[in-house]
Parts: structure tokens; C-alpha cells; sequence
């Protein structure tokens, strides 16, 4: 099989300058139609061509330009393009920051990119992965406002493009194929580069949250018995998970893959400390249980809790009152607790159980930490 692979080395620093190079391009303000090209040549591959003048010939759509005043948000938009971004049907996509990249052609011809009359104008790179269980994930080319309505490109399978059966996909250098789909409301409304990245720290958060509810939601923990083995690889197994989410939060975060959480800048940004404070605590929570782990496999299991209770005297270092956190993290962490005023007071009269099932539920708080964007 033929594939035409395109290597994007996209390494962008937080605030960094981003150069963005755009052909002269003469908009009408009248909304005119998209014209139709006539091309014997390919940017890609020349073997491609006979398909491409199919793919226009009969699959291409024809939208409106863009406004002069669309084009120019459009392109302010993606000078320096957001981290994260939920489309109109709630899928959560990713800005591509490193690795091995695809193209794909779209069935209509590129509004913000438009190509000279020898150039086919239909076939965009690849920009952002995407987490959708309904569809490929990833999204194609630049967003685009037009209708008060912002747009993207988002894959989708060749089974539901209606393709003539002379035609065999699996021999052309670009097999992949994408159509517009509408960007939620606010994607870039306020401070979005900010917010941007503040949500998908808080969902990285969220989807411990929600990993640890569904591990334990059918289970009644026996404190009268002490700590198995079996519980605490249960329990590493979580936090493995959720230093995984942290640690892709905090590529999103600086911009770049393999970067260090001694990067970010606590000192002066309260998002920044709420990763910061995220990610350390988490590698001293895993540190502790590691150690506790390896004991168990060497000496065998605990036989009571007060076996447990001296592991933790002599290995206090080893204890959660020791782990690192910051005081922005341990605020957020409070944010997203049910209201109570009786946590830990559960032999007190009238005590109330927490909700169990708080972390699900409507009243969840969320979208907390953009609030940290307004200034």
C-alpha cells in the first residue's frame, strides 16, 4: 500500500513567536462560490492525479469564500493555534505536537489556504488528535469562521464516502479523508489560549476521578484488615494511569513532547502550580506504594494493620504528610470536593456520608481552573 507520510516536527514554545506564511489571497466581501480549478499537476505524488481530478470533479462541494472579515479572524485564530478544543458533539481533540503526520483530502477546496489554479487546493495536514470512539480521530488543516459558525476538518471513514468502484484507495499516497464539522460555541471566546490549556488539565484530573469511582464504586473496603498486594498493584495501576493523563497534560501545557514538570513556572502562574503541585504529588504517592510493594514481595503479606501502621513508622519518609504539592494544587483539589463541613468526622452524630457517586454527578464542579484565565 502506497503512503504518502508527511514528518511534522511541531515544537512550539508557550509564548513563543509563530511564523505563519499565507499567499496573497484577493477577498471579495461579497460572498462569491468557491471556484473550480482546472490541474494536471500534484504537490504529492503524480500518480495521485487521476484521483484528485475525480475527487474534484465529483466529490468537491462548493461553499461560499470567506468574507474579508472571516478570512482575517480566521487567520488571527491560527497564528498560534489553541491546545485543546471540543467540537460541537462534545469530542475533545489535541493540538499534534511531534511525530509522524498524515494528509488527507477534504470535498471542498481550502477557504483560508485557497491554491493557484495549477495547484489541487483540497489537501490539508494533519493537526490535531482526537478522542472520539465514532469516527477516526484526528482534524485536518486550519479552522475557519464562516456563518457565525467556527469550523474544522475532521477525518472520516472512506466507507462513508461514496467512491466509484474503479477506484482503489489502498493505492494512493493520500488515503485519508475529511469534511467540515462545527467547533463548540466558545471555543475562542475570552482568553481561549489560556483556557485551553486549563481544561485539559482539569479533564486530565477528571479522568482519574472518574477511574478510581468506577474501580471501587461496587466495593466495601474492610479497613479492619490490612493492605494487600493485590490492592496496592490495584491501586499503582490508577495512579500509573493518571500520571500517564498528567504527564500528556503537561506536554499540552508546554508545547513539546519529553518535556520535564521542573519547565513549567509555578512561581508565576497559578495553572502552572496546580500541574506542578498534580504531577509531583503523584510520583511521591507512587513512590510510597512502590516501596511498600516491594517489601510485601520480600517479606510476604502484612498480617495485621499494626504491621502496617509500623511499615509507616519506619518508613515515614514515605508518607503522604511528605509528599510534595503546591498550595494552588491543594486549592483547585479542594474546589472539586463535594461542600461539606464534616470530612473526616464520620463518628460525629448526624454525620452525612459523602456522595458517592459526586464525581458523576450534575453537580460536579467543572471548568474550574479557567477561571484563573480571566486576567
Amino acid at each position: 500500500m502506497k503512503r504518502y507520510l508527511i514528518l511534522l516536527l511541531l515544537i512550539s514554545f508557550c509564548g513563543g513567536d509563530v511564523e505563519v506564511s499565507n499567499d496573497d489571497v484577493a477577498v471579495e466581501e461579497n460572498s462569491t462560490t468557491t471556484p473550480i480549478f482546472s490541474s494536471t499537476t500534484t504537490t504529492l505524488q503524480e500518480s495521485d492525479t487521476p484521483f484528485n481530478t475525480y475527487w474534484r470533479n465529483n466529490k468537491v462541494k462548493s461553499y461560499a469564500q470567506l468574507t474579508e472579515s472571516e478570512l482575517e479572524l480566521s487567520n488571527q485564530i491560527n497564528f498560534d493555534k489553541i491546545s485543546y478544543l471540543v467540537l460541537a458533539d462534545g469530542t475533545e481533540c489535541i493540538k499534534k505536537i511531534g511525530g509522524t503526520s498524515t494528509v488527507a483530502r477534504i470535498d471542498e477546496f481550502n477557504l483560508v489556504n485557497p491554491k493557484g489554479s495549477n495547484e489541487w487546493g483540497f489537501i490539508v495536514s494533519e493537526e490535531y488528535t482526537c478522542d472520539d470512539e465514532k469516527r477516526p480521530g484526528r482534524l485536518y488543516g486550519d479552522f475557519f469562521f464562516q456563518d457565525n459558525t467556527w469550523w474544522a476538518y475532521v477525518e472520516i471513514n472512506s466507507d462513508e464516502i461514496d467512491i466509484a468502484s474503479e477506484w482503489d484507495i489502498a493505492d494512493l499516497n493520500v488515503w485519508k479523508f475529511a469534511t467540515r464539522t462545527e467547533i463548540a460555541a466558545d471555543t475562542f471566546s475570552g482568553n481561549y489560549t489560556c483556557r485551553a490549556d486549563a481544561d485539559y488539565i482539569e479533564r486530565a484530573y477528571e479522568k482519574k476521578e472518574v477511574d478510581e469511582y468506577y474501580l471501587y464504586k461496587d466495593r466495601e473496603v474492610d479497613y479492619s484488615k490490612p493492605t494487600t498486594l493485590e490492592e496496592l498493584e490495584e491501586s499503582i495501576g490508577l495512579f500509573e494511569k493518571a500520571q500517564d493523563y498528567y504527564y500528556m497534560a503537561l506536554s499540552v501545557r508546554l508545547g513539546y513532547n519529553f518535556g520535564d514538570v521542573e519547565d513549567l513556572d509555578p512561581e508565576n502562574s497559578f495553572i502552572d502550580a496546580v500541574l506542578y503541585g498534580m504531577i509531583v504529588n503523584t510520583e511521591d504517592n507512587l513512590a510510597s506504594k512502590y516501596a511498600m510493594r516491594d517489601y510485601l514481595i520480600e517479606n510476604g503479606p502484612f498480617e495485621t494493620n499494626a504491621d502496617v501502621t509500623q511499615w509507616w513508622m519506619v518508613n515515614s519518609s514515605y508518607s503522604a504528610v511528605e509528599w510534595r504539592t503546591t498550595d494552588e494544587y491543594f486549592k483547585f483539589y479542594l474546589g472539586k470536593l463535594e461542600d461539606r463541613e464534616d470530612y473526616g468526622n464520620h463518628i460525629t452524630e448526624g454525620y452525612v456520608a459523602p456522595n458517592p457517586d459526586w464525581v458523576i454527578s450534575e453537580d460536579y464542579p467543572r471548568y474550574t481552573l479557567r477561571k484563573k484565565c480571566e486576567n
